[in-house]
């Protein structure tokens, strides 16, 4: 994928919104895609799509080990930062000079397996990061990035370098990278039938004959461990 279709791709995902796009998973019988709930945005108007650039670091002691900061670096434009914290809860994994590093790099924005910190200077730059809390603590000899550009598990979802990842209010939702345009296009008709939706319901007419009539809810069963892990209640 090049730099055009990225910026095409994520310019035309970011016109959606996430539950569209869980949808289209959905109907292709991919439910494991968005990534947890406790996962948020730092600002609720801010939206990001682009290919993911992924880390994973572990809870260190002592300075000097790990890649560290250096894995900037290798961000290329139009990404974003996926960091792995590996359930640290102690440190801010992300702060303001890797959003400003970032930004200078030409990353749309970071979504982080962890905490932040440096909020005040993050949101000042308007660097969209999605994460799980804050924490004033220096990463520096408490965790460090060991990996880089490999895939990693964030809320039992696999994602590999390159695959597209879209966030809003809402939530993070992971496309494959071999899928990302059937997706796209999956959504925006998805989109397309919830704008009529939104003008048949503005004109009264019954919520449950129009699910019917545009199949908003015609997505195939969930079968073998999708059902399990359904029942189980997780």
């Amino acid at each position: 994928m090049d730099g055009n279709q990225i910026s095409d791709f994520s310019r035309r995902y970011e016109r959606l919104y996430v539950p569209a796009v869980a949808d289209a998973l959905d109907n292709r019988g991919l439910w494991n895609q968005v990534l947890g709930n406790d996962i948020v945005p730092l600002k609720l108007d801010q939206q990001i799509a682009g290919p993911a650039f992924t880390a994973k670091g572990y809870a260190t002691i002592g300075h000097g080990t790990g890649l560290g900061s250096r894995v900037l670096e290798g961000l290329t434009p139009g990404c974003i930062a996926v960091w792995d914290a590996s359930g640290d809860t102690v440190t801010g994994h992300w702060g303001e000079l890797m959003s400003n590093m970032a930004l200078a790099k030409g990353c749309r924005g970071a979504v982080i397996d962890g905490g932040i910190r440096d909020t005040k200077y993050i949101l000042r730059a308007n660097f969209p990061v999605w994460s799980k809390f804050r924490s004033p603590l220096d990463a520096s000899g408490r965790w460090t990035i060991v990996e880089s550009n490999e895939p990693v598990m964030i809320s039992g979802v696999i994602i590999r370098p390159g695959d597209f990842l879209f966030a809003d209010a809402d939530g993070v939702v992971v496309i494959p990278e071999e899928l990302v345009e059937e997706i796209l296009l999956e959504a925006e008709s998805v989109v397309a039938r919830e704008d009529e939706v939104r003008e048949a319901v503005s004109r009264g007419e019954p919520l449950a004959e129009l699910y019917a009539k545009f199949k908003l809810h015609d997505v195939p069963a969930r079968t073998g461990a999708a059902d399990a892990s359904a029942s189980s209640g997780s």
